[in-house]
């Protein structure tokens, strides 16, 4: 066994199994094992690549193959790839592509019937696939399957248990983000259905879903927006995205995040700005965007005031993702065409959600009025 630090997981040294395509039962075992491609996609990520790809080699699930993508790396992570997992397919790019089209790549040279997308920053429970397959082949509608994703430090609490979305302000969150795991739940195999997209950090689909609504979006999309619209996109041709919360996987990037808040911060609002103007109807459309610019910046004014980034700077990383978006309008107003060609997506306002969860966010040290609280609740 393998202790991983900054978990309590500890990871059988077991390698990778495939199917014996000889036996007699190949037929039967390939579907109820069907073969996963695990698409793993990295750039300079020597840091974390080796706790990321270790943690795929000791995943229980029997009937794999695993594609790492290399944007154009110049640290020593390409040679750890080659080097210490040489049974793990290797393509290398030139020069570094981006996500989307990095991604798209691994995805193009897959075999698996389901593909497991793969942050070079996660760490994997052993038995999280298995549990996803599972899930996945539970019902033929479900088309997207997402685990329980936790930070890496501290490592019991939520860093998300699916995404939600508000249509009246625009707002997108992870639900259970920064709560505690043993408040949250208690891991019982109960699929969380009542969500609007999961995590992109490890996610399960099937290929025929890819089939219909394409690859990832190398036009117009930040990275931090494939997993919403990939999962909106599936949600209009009839499939279903849900969350196994016995599925769990850490995230490294969460944690390391927090040390450059201004981009996240502006990360975020492109996606939330670039989701909204792609994926919301007209009318929510054009409330959505008239909160975030006109309501929103007042908002952060009161709660914000002793957070890292000042409300300058905040109101500025507002505009200037708006602008930067609007700039790409065209693109947008065409894709919206061909997204409504896929069906329609039924998002619905989630005030009272929102406003439960922004409480509880008041009440973290990082908000101005969390030292109120904090205060009188002693």
């Amino acid at each position: 066994m393998v202790q991983i630090e900054g978990t309590n997981a500890s990871f059988p040294r077991e390698p990778l199994r495939h199917l014996d395509i000889g036996n007699d039962n190949t037929a039967r075992e390939t579907k109820k094992f069907p073969l996963v491609s695990i698409v793993v996609l990295n750039w300079n990520g020597e840091r974390v690549i080796r706790l990321s790809l270790d943690s795929i080699r000791k995943l229980d699930y029997r009937n794999v193959e695993v594609i790492v993508v290399d944007n154009g790396s110049t640290d020593a992570s390409i040679d750890i790839i080659g080097n210490e997992f040489p049974d793990f397919r290797l393509i290398k790019n030139s020069k570094n592509l981006g996500f989307s089209a990095g991604m798209n790549i691994g995805i193009k040279e897959s075999n698996g019937d389901l593909i497991l997308i793969y942050n070079n920053d996660a760490i994997a429970h052993p038995t999280s696939l298995s549990k996803m397959v599972k899930t996945i082949l539970s019902n033929d509608k479900i088309g997207i399957v997402g685990g329980l994703i936790l930070y890496y430090g501290p490592n019991d609490v939520i860093g998300s248990l699916g995404g939600k979305i508000d249509t009246v302000t625009g707002i997108i969150w992870a639900e259970g983000h920064g709560q505690k795991l043993a408040t949250k739940c208690q891991l019982e195999e109960k699929l969380i259905t009542d969500l609007d997209y999961v995590s992109g950090c490890v996610l399960l689909v099937r290929k025929e879903v890819i089939k219909k609504i394409g690859l990832f979006d190398e036009e117009v999309l930040s990275w931090t927006a494939q997993d919403l619209d990939w999962c909106f996109k599936a949600r209009r041709t009839g499939f279903v995205c849900v969350l196994n919360p016995t599925a769990i996987i850490w995230h490294i990037g969460s944690f390391s995040s927090r040390r450059m808040p201004l981009r996240s911060y502006s990360e975020k609002l492109r996606t939330d700005f670039q989701v909204i103007m792609l994926h919301f109807p007209v009318i929510p459309m054009f409330s959505a965007l008239f909160f975030q610019l006109a309501i929103a910046p007042f908002l952060e004014l009161l709660f914000f005031r002793q957070s890292d980034i000042t409300s300058r700077l905040r109101l500025q990383a507002r505009v200037n993702m708006f602008c930067e978006n609007l700039n790409n309008v065209s693109k947008f107003v065409s894709k919206r065409e061909q997204n409504s060609f896929l069906g329609v997506l039924r998002l619905k306002p989630r005030i009272i959600e929102l406003v439960k969860f922004a409480f509880f966010r008041i009440r973290c040290k990082e908000f101005f009025l969390g030292k109120l609280l904090q205060r009188l609740d002693s």
